[in-house]
């Protein structure tokens, strides 16, 4: 069985005792334990015919994003792992299926969704039930701005700063939650990267670059919770603009401080509420967003194109931000949950096949994913109210 054969390399990676071993091979299944969810997880297969809404799919446009991340998959050392995940595969376990995926037509819903059956075996994360789990959304942000500094446009848009580190401490065998650790290089100690805060009185404007000037720090942090945008410039041009780093500080949600100060309620809790409410007391602007220490950098991108954490151009309503710690990128996901509609309050069912493409600040759990919807305003409307609960399941390569 798939789930099987990967006993052993999760073993190894995870230093698990004997008794668990012999548990995974009892219940065929792999066990973990989801810090955020603060509960034991278990993986186990299901057969297709338990995917609600898969005999109605449509794969088509699936396989068109798959392929693109099999540009990044099938040019991987074979025997290396592709990414640090609870399933730790490596570029062989890839290779086949992504090869077979070119001798599909891609036109025909029969073979494409013939193709996923074929190929992959679904498991699903339970605990004595399926997992439920959150689903949010994102899209391309669009922001005016400038290249020059002047009075309307004076919040800076920085490129990746000179003196950032980024440490993997599983290089130097430590096993940490996050193995990537981001700092700053100052002589021969490399410190802690400078929060926001620290970041906007000017702790970087030495080491670091401004692609551009944009005229209010709420845009610029929406910016940095999509991970792409558009900066329109006074000039007439375009500016494309992709995650690039970040300072490595915790991610702190907005709505989430705003919800604690009683400004707003979870069940009430959108973007466009939290613009709202920020513009209307411009006085706390600034302790607010600070609380969010974290701090996103970007580079300019060539084209119109949003790119994930894969490195690859993202396929709107079908590539999908989750936890890497659990999910690896390029993983096909099938996804049962609900979206808003962009002009009303009423819900839309979704369920459809996935790709793992990128990851978030924000997307933590083993049940967690961000629905990149693309560009526009109804992308923008969808996006920013959506906060749904579901289930999904990974698809994960047949061993052949």
């Amino acid at each position: 069985m798939p789930l099987l054969q990967h006993v052993e390399r999760l073993a190894n990676n995870n230093k698990k005792s004997l008794l668990i071993i012999v548990l995974l091979i009892l219940c065929c299944s792999l066990i973990t334990f989801d810090r955020h969810q603060h509960d034991l997880i278990f993986l186990r297969e299901v057969p297709f015919s338990q995917l609600p809404g898969w005999n109605d799919a449509d794969t088509r446009k699936s396989l068109e994003a798959f392929r693109i991340s099999c540009q990044v998959l099938t040019k991987k050392n074979s025997k290396k792992t592709v990414n640090r995940s609870m399933l730790n595969l490596t570029a062989s376990d890839w290779q086949p299926v992504c090869r077979a995926s070119l001798a599909v037509d891609e036109t025909s819903m029969t073979q494409t969704r013939a193709f996923f059956q074929r190929w992959f075996q679904p498991i699903e994360f339970f605990n004595y039930h399926a997992l439920p789990g959150l689903f949010t959304g994102y899209y391309v942000a669009s922001l005016q701005g400038s290249l020059t500094k002047s009075s309307k446009y004076h919040v800076p848009i920085y490129g990746s700063p000179s003196d950032l580190v980024t440490i993997d401490l599983s290089l130097f065998g430590y096993q940490p939650t996050r193995s990537a650790t981001v700092g700053r290089l100052v002589g021969r100690q490399v410190l802690p990267f400078p929060t926001r805060e620290e970041i906007d009185r000017g702790a970087i404007a030495k080491t670091t670059p401004v692609l551009a000037w944009v005229d209010n720090v709420i845009d610029r942090l929406f910016l940095e919770i999509q991970g792409s945008g558009v900066v329109k410039l006074d000039n007439g041009d375009q500016l494309f603009l992709n995650y690039d780093s970040s300072n490595g500080a915790p991610y702190t949600a907005i709505g989430h401080v705003l919800i604690e100060q009683g400004a707003m309620t979870k069940a009430n809790q959108s973007m466009q509420r939290i613009r709202a409410y920020l513009l209307a007391h411009p006085d706390q602007i600034e302790p607010v967003i600070n609380q969010n220490k974290s701090f996103v950098f970007f580079k300019i991108q060539p084209q119109n194109m949003a790119y994930g954490a894969q490195n690859v151009a993202l396929t709107a309503g079908y590539s999908l931000a989750v936890d890497p710690a659990w999910v690896p990128m390029g993983m096909p996901i099938w996804l049962d949950t609900t979206y808003p509609d962009c002009y009303t309050d009423d819900q839309k069912t979704l369920q459809r096949l996935m790709i793992a493409q990128d990851v978030g600040g924000a997307i933590r759990g083993a049940v967690r994913g961000d629905v990149f919807w693309g560009e526009g305003v109804e992308a923008a409307g969808i996006a920013g109210k959506m906060k749904n609960s579901g289930y999904y399941w990974l698809l994960i390569p047949r061993q052949r």
